[in-house]
Order: C-alpha cells, then structure tokens, then sequence
C-alpha cells in the first residue's frame, strides 16, 4: 500500500465515543491522507466487500471525528451527523471519553455496533476472517468490542453515572367529545403511544431522550403517512416504498430491515403489526440503504402490509384513521400534521 509523500502517520489510536477506531476508519480525514489516490479504488472495494459500504473521495478531505468541539468542525453538510449522533451529545453531558466509562454501559441508547464483529463478518461472507483482515478492513467498525476491551481495563474510579434528565410530552388537552364515538378510540390508542416510552430502556439519559425523540418524529410521521396514503383493504393496509419517500420529508426513513423492524416492534405492541412484502432481489444500493424503485423501472422495491389485532378491528381502525387525518388536514391546512404530532384534536370536536 502506497502512502501520500504528505501524509503524517497517526502514531496514536483516536476512539470515537461510540468506539470507532477514527484513526483507522476509512472516512476519516487520517486514512485518506495516508492513502494514495491509485491505491484508493482498491481499498475501498475491499471495505465494501467486509462492511458492505464503500468510501468514496469527497470533496473534503474526510470525517475529523466527534471528538473535535462543535465550533472547530467544518461546515460542510457532512459533518451533520456528528453534531446530531446522540451518543456523542451524551458523552459531552457526562463528560466522558466515551460509553466505556460509562456506567450503565453496555447502553441500548449508544449507537456502538455489533454488525462488524470478526464473527459476524465471517458468517456474512462463510469464510473465516484471519487476523491481518480483520485489522486492516473491520477493527475499526467492530465499536461495541472495542469498548468492551476498554471497559476491562478500567478502575472503578474512571467509570461515572451518567447525569440523568428528565422527558416533557408535548400533548395538546382535548376541550369537548368527538361526535363520531370510533374517534375516542383511535385519540386513545395515540395516547397510549404518546405516554410510552417507544421501546426504549434509559430515557432518563441523554442518549435515551435523543433516541426516544428520533423515534417519536419518525413514528408519527410514519403512521400520518399511512393514514393519508395508505391502501385500506378490510382491516389490512398497504403502503409501498415509492409512495413512503415520496411523502417522507421532514424525516429520513430506515435504511435496512432491521432498522425498520424497530418501529414494526414499536406498533405490534399497540395491535398494529407490519411486515415487508420484497419485491426485488436488488433492494438496495451499492451503498447499502434500501432504494425506493427497482433500478430503471417505476416499480417500488417492498410493500409494508399492515393488519390490527381483534380488539382494534371491530373499529376499522385504518379507516377512521384515514378519516381523522383527512379531516384535520382539511381544517387546518399546513398545520395539520403538527397538530397531529401534538394530539391536538380539538379542531375535530363537536
């Protein structure tokens, strides 16, 4: 492997808070100074072939990490994620290194990784990973053992509680009775989903309000975006990729099935279950997030089908859905969906 004549070797190891190796990570502005350009083309193939995602040159020089201050990070786009991932705001609360000196660690909330684990990989690719492989294209990905190593070397004194916070529920009272009594169940089945805490354990943390937020937004967008265009056949709804990215902003929507499941896990708990119909073996990108159409064609790639369990269908509960949301888009206009975020109602009432 050819080096840049400019490039300065890392001599020290640089962990993210999440426990990525940044100075080993091809994104990182240290192995893209390191690595010539002839060489680059194939290095990334290979951290694609492992990981599944393939670095590519950007027109800055790379990811400087999320150690670096909010105020010393440059202002490119890219450099979003890092002042949004909320392990890195929680490790800035509680002023730690990272989720190792934690002490609820391992946390669900942090966004440390056990996709890249040596087994893992080799599972994915049925062969086994020897140790020069794993250094040079996994290691780096593979967060959660890294913390876990870090943690095994820790003094009880070097491990801190986090700073615990507290959650307020943005809901709107409802002042009056609907006048279509199916609506009291569907406002009280949002209640339910509004008061939960979404699947998530450790709320009280920074990391676990961050999360829960994400998911809150996520959700409700979701469900507003069934509701309105969503296909009702008897107590089944079906809504297809094309139809779900055109109607997603403001939020992004998951890029894996996996990422997905978490919200199918979210409404199963409240009678509502989804599952994917895949309709292409080419469901996602070189990239590896889910792609909305069959490549060349205006075909969507899955379908999301819905159906409720018995105590909701006696409600038609995807029709008076449809109906709710039809009816406070037409009262309030632009300020529809916020009002439906809120559960404020009120311009339905009687």
């Amino acid at each position: 492997m050819r080096l840049n004549k400019n490039s300065e070797e890392v001599m020290e190891q640089i962990i993210s808070r999440c426990g990525n190796l940044c100075s080993e990570c091809p994104w990182s502005i240290y192995m893209r100074r390191q690595i010539g350009k002839e060489d680059w083309e194939e290095y990334s193939e290979e951290v694609k072939r492992y990981t599944g995602y393939k670095p590519i040159k950007y027109e800055w020089e790379g990811c400087v990490g999320c150690l670096t201050p909010n105020e010393k990070l440059p202002k490119h786009p890219f450099f979003n994620f890092l002042r949004k991932c909320r392990t890195r705001k929680c490790g800035s609360h509680n002023e730690i290194y990272n989720c190792a000196y934690c002490g609820r660690f391992p946390c669900a909330n942090t966004v440390a990784s056990t996709n890249f684990t040596r087994e893992r990989i080799s599972e994915k690719l049925e062969s086994t990973i020897d140790d020069k492989t794993y250094d040079r294209y996994i290691k780096m990905f593979d967060s959660m053992t890294n913390l876990k190593k870090i943690r095994s070397t820790l003094p009880d004194d070097q491990i801190k509680n986090p700073k615990t916070i507290s959650r307020k529920i943005d809901i709107t009272t409802l002042k009056g009775e609907f006048k279509n009594k199916d609506y009291n169940k569907i406002y009280e089945k949002f209640l339910e989903i509004a008061n939960s805490n979404l699947g998530i354990k450790g709320i009280d943390t920074v990391a676990g309000l961050e999360n829960y937020m994400l998911r809150k937004d996520f959700l409700w967008r979701f469900i507003w975006i069934f509701g309105l265009h969503g296909k009702i056949e008897g107590n089944e709804l079906s809504i297809d990729s094309i139809t779900l990215y055109e109607n997603r902003k403001p939020i992004s929507l998951p890029s894996t099935e996996d990422q997905w499941k978490i919200y199918f896990d979210i409404l199963a708990e409240f009678g509502i279950t989804a599952d994917f119909e895949i309709k292409t073996d080419k469901l996602y990108t070189p990239g590896g997030y889910m792609r909305a159409k069959i490549p060349q064609t205006n075909k969507p790639t899955y379908i999301i089908k819905m159906n409720l369990a018995p105590n909701l269908q006696k409600y038609q509960f995807f029709k008076v859905l449809n109906e709710i949301l039809s009816e406070l888009q037409n009262k309030t206009r632009k300020r529809a969906f916020t009002n439906f975020k809120k559960l404020n109602f009120n311009p339905l009432l009687s």
